[in-house]
């Protein structure tokens, strides 16, 4: 259940912080997805290496360093384009 008010917190911040460079909020997705990506990543590796629960704990590991990677991506992003038509 954390876990969950985690993901909602890291996608509503990854979107404001898109929308402050002109954005689009979609790129809250990019933490939840790199979330999961890196939990399941760490529960396939730490199950390689036989750690046994110690492995959830590795998931968890990828998971954190997979929404600091989506962090860094967002703000590393440059202003969006404007589409304002001329008249």
């Amino acid at each position: 259940m954390l876990e969950i008010f985690l993901l909602i917190f890291i996608s509503r911040k990854l979107s404001a912080i898109a929308t402050e460079k002109g954005r689009g909020k979609g790129w809250g997705a990019l933490g939840v997805g790199f979330w999961i990506l890196g939990e399941l990543m760490g529960i396939v590796v730490g199950s390689a290496m036989n750690l046994g629960a110690g492995a959830y704990g590795l998931a968890l590991l990828f998971a954190g360093i997979g929404a600091g990677v989506a962090f860094a991506v967002v703000k590393g992003l440059g202003p969006g384009q404007s589409y304002a038509v001329e008249a």
